[in-house]
């Protein structure tokens, strides 16, 4: 990853990884809901997402990371409160 990107792709990055915050969140609520090979892509999956995740950070600004991850996850939040209902 280039270390100076253009304010866009900075935006960019940032949804990005805030995004695979969300789903792996998402991801460990449901840990545990599958067996066999399932099971081994489920992990195989969580392992990418912390790698990609731990790669990302080293050149990212997270704070601006976290206001958008929360407000991702505000979103998703009222998404699962209205299938539920």
């Amino acid at each position: 990853m280039k270390n100076s990107l253009t304010p866009q792709q900075a935006t960019d990055v940032h949804l990005l990884l805030a995004t695979f915050r969300c789903f792996n969140e998402q991801l460990y609520l449901i840990k545990g809901n599958h067996s066999g090979s399932l099971k081994k892509k489920f992990n195989h999956l969580l392992n990418v997402c912390r790698q990609y995740e731990k790669e990302v950070v080293k050149y990212t600004d997270s704070e601006q990371c976290e206001i958008i991850y929360d407000q991702l996850m505000e979103i998703l939040i009222l998404v699962k409160q209205k299938v539920n209902d």
